[in-house]
């Protein structure tokens, strides 16, 4: 099937921060600053699509400074496409966590007893409302007039909303989280959503995206 022929949304995981490579959460608190490999691999990932023809006419993009740099070099490639940016794409709002080493969160679950998945720091959010904010995109995209909209934004509200899709616990809430500038194709028919090429790195995207395109 080629996939120029349907209705497509792209899920662009922003470039690998310096934050990122410092073993630090950025969530909403930090806006973070693409490592040279991140900015590489938006790059490499954007060439790709433009390669196989998928030319985005929206791009929508989180707030956050990481996914604007981002955002910034993918519509360098295509030029056309209206660009905006969405709060509902933002990272999440981990309160006091932002800007503490990853395992703060696990640490400070644990010692409430609750799953991390549900924790809440004060005046922040869960990733449960973070994969609520994401799914209401989605379905909202879903049914806007645009033949291709690139959705930029973080590993965490793509992982979440992977695991709507998919219908997976969130005990498997890792395996779903992209790397630095992958990219996941969903496909909408009259059905809705239907997810297609799940967090595909850049290495990789020319021949997965050639490879549909032939078929």
């Amino acid at each position: 099937m080629d996939i120029r022929a349907t209705k497509r949304i792209l899920l662009f995981k922003h470039g690998e921060t310096e934050e990122n490579l410092r073993g630090i959460h950025q969530g909403r608190g930090i806006g973070g600053t693409l490592s040279d490999q991140g900015a590489r691999d938006v790059h490499a990932s954007a060439a790709a699509l433009a390669e196989a023809g998928l030319e985005p006419e929206l791009i929508l993009h989180s707030p956050m400074s990481r996914c604007r740099q981002s955002a910034d070099l993918v519509s360098a490639r295509f030029p056309r496409a209206a660009v905006r940016e969405s709060v509902r794409l933002a990272a999440k709002d981990s309160g006091h966590l932002s800007g503490l080493p990853r395992r703060a969160a696990a640490d400070e679950a644990a010692a409430v007893g609750i799953p991390i998945h549900r924790l809440r720091a004060p005046g922040g959010e869960s990733s449960e409302d973070v994969q609520a904010r994401y799914v209401d995109l989605l379905r909202e995209v879903s049914e806007a007039p645009s033949s291709t909209t690139l959705l930029l934004g973080h590993g965490g509200g793509f992982g979440c909303l992977l695991l709507w899709l998919m219908g997976h616990g969130w005990d498997r809430y890792l395996e779903h989280v992209p790397a630095s500038g992958a990219l996941s194709l969903i496909e909408v028919d009259p059905d809705g959503p239907h997810l297609t090429l799940i967090n595909v790195p850049p290495a990789e995207l020319p021949g997965v995206l050639a490879a549909r395109t032939a078929s």
